[in-house]
């Protein structure tokens, strides 16, 4: 297993990115700005995007597993990796989500403790409704790690 950073043509991991966040002009807005990882083994299992947010805090803007490889340990090992290799730049590393059964429980077995929410985030922000696991996302929900 390897983690590789992408400098260029991040886009060509579309079908990933979208699997973490459906709405492409969403991803458009910290794609750039964010680095982006990929993790390998034989070939790209999942991908990761962080952003520097300020005052110490790293943030996981997009992550995704590919589906026939969920369940392997993969998305704990890039949010692992992440703990590790900015553990001295940043004291914190934090996710936003939507409050998903599936997604925060997730993160919750990584370590990361409920912070905070933006109300109507979803629906504020996306141009039809999302659903994850028959729920329907509405809130932001975020949450920590400490570094």
């Amino acid at each position: 297993m390897k983690i590789r950073e992408v400098n260029e043509n991040k886009k060509q991991f579309i079908a990933l990115l979208l699997l973490a966040d459906e709405q492409e002009n969403m991803i458009d807005h910290y794609l750039e700005k964010g680095t982006m990882y990929v993790l390998e083994d034989g070939n790209v299992k999942a991908e990761c995007v962080v952003t520097d947010e300020d005052n110490g805090i790293l943030e996981i803007k997009n992550i995704a597993v590919d589906p026939q490889n969920q369940g392997q340990g993969y998305g704990k090992a890039l949010i692992d990796f992440f703990a590790s290799k900015y553990a001295d730049e940043y004291s914190i590393l934090q996710v936003g989500t939507g409050d998903s059964p599936l997604t925060v429980p997730f993160y919750e077995k990584c370590g990361f403790v409920r912070s905070h929410n933006i109300p109507n985030f979803f629906t504020d922000n996306y141009d039809h409704p999302i659903y994850e696991c028959g729920v329907q996302l509405i809130d932001m929900v975020y949450l920590q790690r400490c570094l």
